[in-house]
């Protein structure tokens, strides 16, 4: 039987506070949905494991506060993120306003070229 290559790859979630983030995660994760809002404090994360082709990818997905007041964890949060999902709500025209200022911090904190 052919060993299966593991890969690691950490994805950050970034967006506003109370658009959705971990509902997005808990849903794609746990395939479960609350409609409860409960702000998130500082960060979380899920595993998913994920196959394609003949590779297995271990998925670690991490949530974050969209409060300003927790953009101090940065460093730390962003370090060896992989990518990042940005997140917005369809009815907030600032919190999609806002996504670029969220992809412009992921690109610094993260060392990624700046476009």
């Amino acid at each position: 039987m052919p060993s299966r290559r593991r890969t690691l790859l950490k994805v950050i979630i970034l967006g506003d506070s109370g658009v959705g983030k971990t509902s997005l995660m808990n849903q794609y994760v746990n395939k479960k949905f609350s409609n409860q809002y409960k702000a998130t404090i500082g960060a979380d994360f899920l595993t998913k494991e994920v196959q394609f082709e003949d590779r297995l990818f271990t998925l670690q997905i991490w949530d974050t506060a969209g409060q300003e007041r927790f953009q101090s964890l940065g460093v730390a949060f962003y370090r060896g993120a992989d990518c990042c999902v940005l997140v917005y709500d369809v009815n907030s025209a600032k919190s999609f306003e806002d996504l670029n200022n969220w992809r412009e911090e992921f690109l610094i904190q993260s060392g990624g070229p700046l476009k």
